[in-house]
């Protein structure tokens, strides 16, 4: 799964285990509807215990701005990286989680972290992200 695009809130919101969250588009498109598709899962079933997440490996680059040019992920995250490696000004963000687990554990934070509210602190800005 691939979304590219300025991440903006979203207008509606969607219950966790624990808590409301505020949908989060990027580029026009819903996170939590595309990671919903993506994993094949029934809510339900994940806060029941019923099913357990798949495995996952998320990337995403933040730039202030769209690219000029459409590139790949690959060439992104590689110019990014190596503006924080070697230049004075960096000017974008490049994350990358392993190991874990996708789905709705994404959505919630009862491990400590959300992927929703992380990227609703670069809302305007944007994002290239890639499952």
């Amino acid at each position: 799964m691939e979304l590219k695009g300025i991440i903006k809130i979203g207008r509606r919101e969607s219950l966790t285990c624990c808590e409301r969250l505020s949908d989060i588009e990027i580029g026009g498109v819903s996170l939590y509807d595309s990671l919903r598709d993506h994993f094949d899962q029934s809510e339900e079933d994940h806060w029941e215990g019923r099913s357990e997440s798949p495995g996952y490996h998320v990337r995403y680059v933040i730039l202030d701005e769209k690219p000029e040019s459409d590139k790949s992920f690959e060439q992104q995250s590689a110019e990014v990286v190596t503006s924080m490696l070697y230049a004075n000004l960096i000017s974008g963000c490049y994350s990358e989680w392993t190991c874990g687990y996708g789905g709705f554990d994404y959505v919630d934070d009862t491990n400590g972290h959300s992927i929703f509210k992380e990227l609703e602190s670069y809302a305007g800005k944007y994002v290239h992200f890639t499952i």
